[in-house]
């Protein structure tokens, strides 16, 4: 699976991104504000992409609803604090993780809201 981050905090960035390639999950770019956020949808193409809603709750709520109005909508996974999440909630996005629960609680939602893993375990060659 792959999923793009969008977070103005490296060391978040950096964390996430060593906790999801450690299960498999490719992280194709860290990015650090709205705009990259859009312009690296579009290049990469990812199965999911993270919001940090610390980018700011206009930014953060601006993007997911962009996302999600696109002919080929990315689901989006907002990232907030237990404090924050009662207004990320309502930026409508797929799924939310809140930040300082157990990395597995981010793990499900990506699972939840991405495709379906693809069966690499068939041997092709018989």
């Amino acid at each position: 699976m792959r999923v793009l981050l969008a977070t103005d905090r490296p060391d978040l960035g950096h964390a996430i991104s060593l906790f999801l390639s450690e299960r498999r999950i490719h992280v194709v770019d860290v990015v650090d504000d709205s705009d990259l956020l859009l312009q690296q949808t579009e290049a990469a193409r990812p199965d999911v992409v993270l919001v940090d809603w610390r980018l700011g709750e206009a930014a953060a709520s601006r993007s997911v609803a962009d996302l999600m109005h696109r002919d080929d909508p990315t689901p989006v996974i907002i990232l907030s604090t237990a404090q924050e999440r009662p207004r990320a909630r309502r930026s409508g996005a797929a799924a939310y993780a809140t930040l300082g629960d157990h990395p597995d609680s981010l793990l499900a939602a990506i699972r939840e809201v991405g495709p379906e893993p693809a069966d690499d375990a068939v041997d092709s060659a018989g």
